[in-house]
């Protein structure tokens, strides 16, 4: 297999893919090693793919139907969970999240979170690397991307943040 047909099987299995696939799994289905897996994602997107590379592994956004909305937030630490919780319990997808930084501007953290299993991975290994959320930049407060099938879900997720005391409005 030459490196064209490999990238275009790399586009089939992530299309196919029900969750993130990671380098090192592609790199084990083509027999070649991680950093060979990037430059075929770097060449992919290149070309025009919308390839994504999440904390779980790579993923093929599909164009869907689906409602986007950003929600600004302001919470520490200890309410992530609560937080993320809240969002995927309402039927929501997290896409990202975003903080304003006076030098770098608009700073985005892939998330792609869409069951509270994703929340509960993410948590831990925040936790397992003693990683910094980047809402630590800016005194807790950031925006969420998500997306839902409707406005319905989104609402519901804003109005439980609300109630919480994380929600800005």
């Amino acid at each position: 297999m030459n490196a064209e047909e490999r990238r275009e099987k790399i586009v089939e299995i992530l299309k196919s893919a029900k969750k993130p696939i990671s380098g090192s799994e592609l790199a084990k289905i083509f027999n070649v090693t991680r950093q060979i897996i990037v430059q075929d994602i770097a060449i992919l997107r290149a070309a025009g793919k919308e390839i994504l590379a999440t904390s779980q592994g790579y993923t093929i956004m599909e164009p869907l139907n689906l409602v986007t909305k950003k929600v600004a937030c302001r919470h520490g630490r200890s309410e992530t969970r609560e937080e993320l919780m809240i969002f995927v319990e309402s039927g929501c997808r997290v896409l990202d999240v975003i903080v304003e930084h006076p030098i770098y501007g608009e700073i985005h953290g892939m998330l792609m979170l869409n069951s509270s299993r994703d929340v509960e991975d993410f948590i831990k290994k925040m936790s397992e690397n003693n990683a910094s959320l980047l809402s630590e930049l800016t005194q807790g407060v950031h925006l969420h991307t998500v997306q839902a099938l409707n406005e319905d879900s989104i609402k519901k997720a804003c109005e439980a943040l609300k109630k919480k005391g994380i929600l800005l409005s």
